[in-house]
């Protein structure tokens, strides 16, 4: 039988990363941590794939904000659902969180496409915008030239 329960120091050696990042991340989402009687942090199997899962998300570039939106459905039924049924319940809550991530994904490498193609036109825009100012400048430095050699003609 595997252990449910799980210190701080475990939980950093599953997860690879700092107790400090832990922690922050655990006030920054407002995690339902739970703590023993002596006001000690412990983590269940469900808090270390919910941990996983953030940390997988920071890998692809979202921010905490955007995975804070989120944290409703990382403890959907989970105070509903105890003991038996917690195994079940906790494999379909994440396919459900793996679907809606799959589509966050997706929205977020099309928008960022989409963006990248508004920044290069935008850019094509700036650049033909300093090229008319440039000729707009030669021609009115030629003039001036103009006018300078007639009056000093005469």
């Amino acid at each position: 039988m595997q252990k449910a329960i799980y210190s701080v120091s475990e939980a950093v050696h599953f997860l690879g990363i700092q107790s400090h990042v832990l922690r922050y991340w655990e006030e920054e989402l407002c995690l339902p941590i739970g703590r023993n009687e002596m006001g000690h942090r412990y983590y269940t199997r469900w808090d270390i794939q919910v941990f996983l899962s953030i940390r997988e998300l920071k890998k692809k570039g979202y921010a905490l904000k955007e995975i804070g939106e989120l944290t409703t459905l990382f403890y959907k039924n989970q105070a509903e659902k105890k003991q038996p049924e917690h195994r079940t319940a906790t494999l379909s809550v994440s396919r459900e969180f793996m679907e809606i991530i799959s589509k966050l994904v997706t929205d977020r490498l099309q928008e960022k496409n989409s963006g990248e193609e508004r920044y290069k036109r935008l850019d094509e825009r700036i650049r033909s915008c300093q090229q008319y100012r440039r000729e707009a400048a030669a021609a009115v430095e030629k003039e001036g030239q103009k006018k300078k050699r007639f009056f000093q003609k005469k």
